[in-house]
């Protein structure tokens, strides 16, 4: 396994004023999102504890783990780990494959004067097939499109120059996610994952 993880112990941390208010207007957005009734056309989607989730990015950049400033969140959503990247002064990038979201992401970031980007694709790029196997995700090259140095289109950096990952995976896919990690980081890239309430887990590619 190319991978080790890295201890870490969730952090219940003070909160910067700018990154409080925007997680506050996150919370308020997705209140508003599933009191319309509008997950269930994602019944899987259930949104993460942001201020753990900034936590541990901090932690990660306290630490100087990431070897430069280039995020991505697989699997973007509301955009808000995106976010608080960017609110962490990376070049922060979301990932997803539904439109409707990143309108949402886009306009909350843009209200609250955040900078990041967003992409609206699958994180699981051209070269790779997604396949089921005993009821979990798994993945694998496809050995007639592979490519050296996978890339998502409308970024200007190959995906194995991505410094730290954010993820929080649907049931049944923790162990794709860190597959896709293994896949395609680059030496010494950073993966942090969101599995539940206070169960943050960090990786980094050897």
């Amino acid at each position: 396994m190319p991978y080790e993880q890295i201890p870490y112990e969730v952090e219940d941390i003070q909160l910067p004023e700018k990154v409080a208010s925007f997680i506050q207007e996150a919370d308020k957005r997705c209140d508003a999102y599933y009191a319309a009734e509008l997950n269930k056309r994602y019944p899987k989607y259930v949104p993460s504890e942001p201020a753990q989730v900034y936590a541990a990015l901090k932690f990660v950049t306290d630490q100087g783990l990431p070897l430069g400033e280039h995020f991505i969140e697989w699997g973007s959503g509301f955009g808000v780990a995106t976010g608080l990247a960017a609110l962490l002064d990376y070049t922060a990038t979301g990932i997803e494959i539904q439109e409707d979201l990143i309108e949402k992401a886009e306009r909350l970031l843009s209200e609250q004067g955040v900078d990041a980007q967003f992409i609206n694709c699958s994180y699981i790029p051209e070269g790779l097939i997604e396949y089921e196997t005993l009821g979990t995700t798994d993945l694998e090259f496809d050995s007639y499109g592979q490519t050296d140095n996978p890339i998502y289109e409308e970024m200007e950096i190959p995906i194995n120059e991505i410094d730290l990952f954010f993820a929080y995976p649907w049931p049944g896919e923790q162990g794709m996610m860190l597959k896709l990690f293994d896949l395609l980081a680059g030496d010494g890239a950073i993966l942090v994952t969101y599995f539940g309430d206070r169960e943050i887990n960090i990786y980094r590619k050897l």
